[in-house]
């Protein structure tokens, strides 16, 4: 392995470190037993959604398809496309549930939901 390959993985284990850390910290039981407080009426709070974490993975796919390219090549192929497909798809998906919120919001349908 290069030294740069050796940098990237040692980045990524960095990044995976901080951010298990970041979630044991937030997920704690003292803080799950809480119960929230509920908006004023009339604030609409957006329902929770993973799709800015698959819209993360796809462009860290993609940036690694540029990063780890072979010789002579412009990207990786099998690291690129997968995560060019993975970030289109999820910037779709994340587009659609916005308007599909909007459009229930727009007809009332989330007045007495909970968070909304």
């Amino acid at each position: 392995m290069t030294d740069a390959t050796v940098g990237y993985f040692l980045i990524g284990i960095a990044i995976l470190f901080v951010l298990g850390l970041v979630f044991a910290l937030s997920s704690r039981q003292g803080r799950l037993q809480q119960e929230r407080p509920a908006p004023p009426p009339g604030v609409h709070l957006p329902t929770g959604s993973y799709l800015p974490v698959v819209l993360a993975v796809g462009a860290a796919l993609l940036g690694a398809g540029f990063a780890f390219r072979p010789e002579g090549m412009i990207a990786n192929i099998f690291l690129a496309v997968p995560g060019l497909l993975v970030l289109v798809g999820s910037i779709f998906a994340w587009v659609r549930a916005a308007g599909r919120e909007w459009r229930e919001i727009e007809r009332g349908a989330h007045d007495d939901a909970p968070g909304h």
